[in-house]
């Protein structure tokens, strides 16, 4: 509504079935098509532009030329919206990626290692552990892992979690053990 009233925010009932259409026949992520589509069966139709004085009556058409202003004027706002998105999240982006038997470096964030291992400082502790040898490419982001048999980390990782292991000398930092104490033994 903030985009299609944003001129003019005394009138956005006037436009609030337009909201509702644009809502209606987007498609969504979860349910993998439109609402408009779930509820009847079959895709919305397309949006065909109006032309100023393709009708006869005066009213109808500054109604109708009304409404094209304002879509267009919506999609332009969507569309600088969604490029300041894309730089946005861009920007926090790193180009990794691995080729399999390369090394990397797995990191645990100390606050999340606490159902690892129970630390009495988890700001000292060790974010980056391993080297560890990637063994597949899972997808286009995700890489799996040749850990030890005693992880109880899922072996399929987000690049982001990984980083490159340079030079040829290899210092082991192995993952932290499960320390159950002694009334929690398996």
């Amino acid at each position: 509504m903030r985009c299609i009233t944003g001129h003019i925010p005394n009138q956005w009932a006037k436009w609030l079935p337009l909201a509702e259409w644009w809502y209606n026949t987007n498609y969504h992520s979860s349910t993998k098509m439109t609402p408009y589509e779930i509820v009847y069966g079959f895709p919305p139709p397309i949006h065909i532009p109006y032309f100023p004085s393709d009708s006869a009556i005066a009213s109808v058409d500054e109604y109708l030329s009304t409404k094209e202003e304002v879509i267009n004027r919506v999609r332009g706002h969507l569309q600088v919206a969604q490029n300041r998105m894309i730089i946005s999240a861009n920007m926090k982006r790193s180009n990794r990626s691995f080729e399999v038997k390369d090394y990397v470096y797995l990191k645990l964030q100390p606050y999340r290692q606490q159902s690892i291992s129970c630390r009495s400082s988890q700001k000292l502790a060790a974010k980056y552990y391993g080297p560890y040898q990637v063994i597949a490419k899972v997808g286009t982001v995700a890489y799996k892992l040749d850990l030890p048999t005693s992880s109880i980390i899922h072996p399929v990782l987000h690049v982001s979690q990984l980083k490159k292991h340079v030079g040829n000398q290899i210092v082991q930092r192995s993952l932290p053990v499960i320390d159950y104490g002694p009334s929690l033994q398996p």
